[in-house]
């Protein structure tokens, strides 16, 4: 599995439907320097900025 499928599937989980997870996967965030989540996660150094943010949603926090 690459980086982006790792990254969807964990969206997935922390959002809990596919519909919820491809929304916040596309749009530009902030935490992403102003660009969506999928853009940031098609490296190592992005997938990790990627899944360290979704760990924070799913403990309650967001930035």
């Amino acid at each position: 599995m690459n980086c982006v499928e790792l990254i969807r599937l964990q969206a997935e989980r922390v959002f809990g439907s596919k519909l919820k997870a491809d929304h916040w996967l596309n749009q530009p965030k902030s935490a992403f320097g102003g660009i969506s989540a999928l853009q940031t996660a098609h490296n190592e150094a992005g997938y990790e900025v990627v899944k360290a943010e979704l760990e924070r949603i799913s403990y309650g926090f967001s930035s």
